[in-house]
């Protein structure tokens, strides 16, 4: 039977059914006052209300902290598959000027253990002209054969000289046509019967040049390979015909890169068999810094090497940054929450010195009182951590 209520109105448990706390006394006993505490009755309502916001506190930053966070994780393994998809994972150069005699420089190369695949490559700033736009974009000659080993822009391609890719076999065969010569494909409409060689674009560049596929464009080179009578580089132009549009999941891409064939790309630059570069493919993008390093050893001077992370290193600072930031803010919220748990504990212990005044005379030890009022916030945290977690791992799943 609980005994009468005190002139303060609070209700005091039942100390009869209770073993004795004594030094060392019995766990049980001290969970079952401290689940008394924190269990509703209408005679602390301050107190199960403190109770419950400091729960729901728990919650909803446990909940936010891992939505936050699961996002943020995503978003950069996203982002860091888009870019690898787009480009290689080591680039290999020459200092001082362009690779030359570069199918034995790739074969070397895949030589190294953990190298997958290389492929030759040609790099060029530009601008891209049609009947209706301009801009300035980006040329880059790839190898019909060896790209599609080393990055995904054959994956990318969603459609082709003559109409939507739609399986793996016709992503291959478009892929394929980029070195040939092709013809318009209404001649009688656009006044046009030359066969010009293929070229690849991004879906926002064929928004913004309103072109589409089998349309002539042509790569203007504002520099040039000869000079004018006044001793300034005259600018050269190349027709090329649209051989296919790439979705690659990034603007910057989509809008900016045009892909050829490196023959086409070489013959336009005049710069015979040379090529800028050679991408290579390792089988652990993780310990692409440590295959660089090989490879340059096995190449040698003049030739140097950048993996993906020094390449992007700019962009996934900032990434890493802004994780660590929102990590602390989150963490600052679980914070508040604590704090809300130990003004909760504050609180039972002011609304609760007649009964520790009684278990100190029943002889309760000063440690065991305290791990009562350390069972009540561990209970408050690990109610609002399970709670918080499976409300999280729910918003993960709608946001999935």
């Amino acid at each position: 039977m609980a005994e009468p209520a005190p002139p303060g109105g609070h209700e005091l448990p039942d100390f009869s059914t209770l073993p004795a706390l004594k030094p060392g006394g019995t766990l049980l006993a001290e969970g079952w006052i401290a689940w008394d505490h924190l269990r509703p009755k209408w005679s602390s309502i301050l107190t199960n209300v403190t109770t419950l916001v400091s729960i729901i506190a728990v919650v909803l930053g446990v909940a936010v902290l891992n939505c936050v966070i699961a996002v943020m994780a995503g978003f950069e393994i996203d982002l860091r598959d888009k870019i690898l998809g787009s480009n290689a994972h080591i680039v290999v150069m020459r200092h001082g000027g362009m690779l030359v005699d570069a199918d034995r420089i790739c074969d070397e190369i895949e030589a190294v253990p953990g190298v997958v695949h290389a492929a030759p490559f040609v790099y060029q700033e530009m601008m891209i002209r049609s009947t209706l736009g301009h801009t300035g974009v980006i040329m880059k000659g790839v190898d019909p054969e060896r790209t599609p080993d080393v990055t995904h822009l054959r994956d990318d391609l969603t459609f082709a000289y003559d109409g939507e890719l739609k399986t793996p076999d016709e992503r291959a065969a478009a892929f394929a046509r980029i070195g040939e010569k092709l013809p318009p494909l209404n001649p009688e409409l656009e006044m046009d019967d030359l066969e010009l060689p293929g070229i690849f674009i991004g879906k926002d560049l064929k928004e913004a040049l309103q072109v589409r596929p089998g349309d002539k464009v042509q790569l203007i080179n504002p520099v040039g390979t000869g000079t004018s009578m006044f001793g300034m580089p005259t600018p050269t132009v190349k027709s090329f015909r649209i051989a296919g549009i790439f979705d690659s999941g990034m603007f910057e891409y989509n809008n900016k890169w045009t892909y050829v064939n490196n023959e086409d790309a070489q013959s336009f630059l005049k710069i015979g068999s040379a090529v800028n570069g050679i991408e290579v493919k390792v089988d652990d993008i993780y310990g692409a810094d440590r295959i660089a390093t090989e490879i340059e050893e096995k190449i040698g001077y003049p030739h140097y090497t950048k993996d993906w992370q020094e390449l992007n290193d700019k962009l996934f600072d900032a990434l890493r940054l802004e994780k660590w930031v929102m990590g602390l803010l989150l963490w600052m919220i679980i914070a508040v929450a604590g704090m809300l748990i130990i003004s909760t504990l504050i609180m039972v212990v002011l609304t609760k010195i007649r009964e520790i005044a009684i278990l100190k005379a029943m002889g309760a030890s000063g440690t065991s009182i305290l791990r009562v009022f350390v069972m009540e916030g561990s209970f408050i945290g690990f109610v609002g951590v399970v709670f918080g977690t499976a409300v999280g791992l729910f918003g993960c799943w709608a946001l999935w």
